[in-house]
């Protein structure tokens, strides 16, 4: 039991760790491509890169997933995560908008923390999964 809080403790910390990297890369990507695409689509590419560099840091580092395992239902799970991960971080972004109208920050905070708290919980017990956890 000791081993497996020991090995929760650091997936949290490398999941902590990798998160601003994650956005940075997402912010980054979509700035440079504002100077030559539309927003939406710039927004798209960059979402989808920082999404894809994502899944490969919580599969090889994060949760220390082999390549011999599963990649495709892993994937689809992700993503499956991802796209309701989306709607919880926008509906609930809204719902305090609604409430607060002013609480701009607040509807950032909440949403990104119950996302990422969400996340790490899903991406852990269902998309890479394993027989031990």
């Amino acid at each position: 039991m000791k081993t497996q809080t020991k090995k929760t403790k650091k997936e949290i910390i490398r999941y902590v760790i990798v998160l601003p990297i994650i956005g940075t890369l997402d912010f980054g990507i979509y700035f440079l491509l504002i100077l030559i695409l539309p927003h939406g689509v710039s927004k798209a590419i960059s979402y989808i890169i920082a999404n894809g560099t994502g899944y490969l840091f919580n599969k090889f580092w994060i949760f220390k997933r082999k390549k011999k395992q599963a990649a495709v239902p892993e994937g689809g799970r992700y993503i499956v995560v991802d796209v309701v991960l989306f709607v919880v971080n926008v509906a609930t972004n809204q719902v305090i908008l609604h409430i607060w109208p002013q609480a701009v920050f607040l509807g950032i905070a909440v949403a990104s923390i119950l996302t990422a708290s969400l996340s790490f919980l899903s991406k852990k017990f269902w998309v890479f999964k394993t027989a031990a956890a």
